[in-house]
């Protein structure tokens, strides 16, 4: 869809194509992460690179939260507790106000799945199993024993919340979208959303798709280089 015809149909760009193929990659490598860990014994790699691959997204998202379309950069729709407050008040009167990109409570959500899953990335380097048969992170062997178990052991609990915020997150797009009739799945799949009266903005200013790629090669040259350099080494 351009623009002209997006502008015909009465709709606005909320999201442009490098925010939401990081959104959808990001739920296809957690599932891969889940099910490789539920399934993936005798394969630990298929954890391992999904784990890198996560984190690679996650660089790249701090990036692009500086150098990308409008909506998605940080300065744009992180907001201070008043508006969080305020927001949640709108909602509870019945009276919400619609943003275009993340509502400020939606912008709580990025930052914390943000937060949880690069901790749990980082974790999952150093993570490993007593004997390092079978759990052997990258950087397990340049660590103690205790700070293996550590990483190990954190690994395992933040993925526990990381669950739950994931299903609460979920929930709420859920709602928003099919009980208060606010597309912000259509929007995440197809960029836009109907043209109303947003008080963000009336229409998002997407991101270079060059910047975009720069992006995302500093992000793998930061985690793998970041990973040689601690002394790591990358197993295929």
């Amino acid at each position: 869809m351009t623009h002209s015809q997006a502008a015909e149909g009465r709709m606005a760009l909320a999201w442009d194509f490098p925010t939401r193929a990081f959104k959808w990659t990001l739920v296809a490598l957690v599932a891969s992460a889940w099910a490789s860990n539920k399934f993936g014994a005798a394969t630990p790699n298929w954890h391992k690179w999904s784990g890198y691959a996560i984190l690679v997204l996650i660089v790249f998202r701090l990036l692009w939260g500086f150098a990308g379309g409008s909506t998605a950069r940080f300065g744009n729709f992180i907001r201070g507790p008043r508006s969080v407050l305020n927001y949640g008040l709108a909602i509870l009167r019945g009276q919400p106000v619609k943003y275009l990109g993340h509502n400020p409570l939606g912008a709580l959500m990025v930052v914390a799945l943000l937060v949880l899953l690069g901790a749990q990335s980082v974790l999952g380097l150093y993570a490993g199993d007593e004997d390092r048969i079978i759990i052997d992170g990258p950087l397990a062997r340049t660590v103690s024993d205790a700070t293996v178990a550590f990483a190990a052991r954190w690994h395992h609990r933040l993925f526990d919340l990381l669950k739950i915020v994931i299903v609460l997150h979920v929930l709420a797009n859920v709602v928003a979208t099919f009980v208060k009739k606010e597309p912000l799945i259509q929007g995440m799949a197809t960029g836009y959303k109907p043209a109303e009266r947003y008080v963000d903005a009336a229409e998002a200013r997407p991101g270079s798709i060059v910047a975009a790629l720069a992006c995302l090669a500093v992000s793998i040259a930061l985690v793998f280089g970041g990973i040689i350099a601690l002394g790591g080494k990358i197993s295929f």
